[in-house]
């Protein structure tokens, strides 16, 4: 038997979700504050290291 979910039981889920994709999109930008200059200057070099 199928048991389907009833919205009562779908919100919690959904808030959790939610929730981990907030925190996943807080800790990415927070990422990209400290270090985000870094990266691009790091890749940057590659990049034109590999031109010559």
């Amino acid at each position: 038997m199928e048991q389907v979910l009833t919205p009562a039981h779908r919100l919690p889920l959904l808030l959790l979700a939610s929730l981990m994709g907030t925190g996943l999109f807080a800790a990415a930008f927070y990422g990209w504050m400290q270090y985000g200059s870094t990266m691009l200057l790091t890749l940057g070099e590659a990049g034109l290291s590999t031109c010559l």
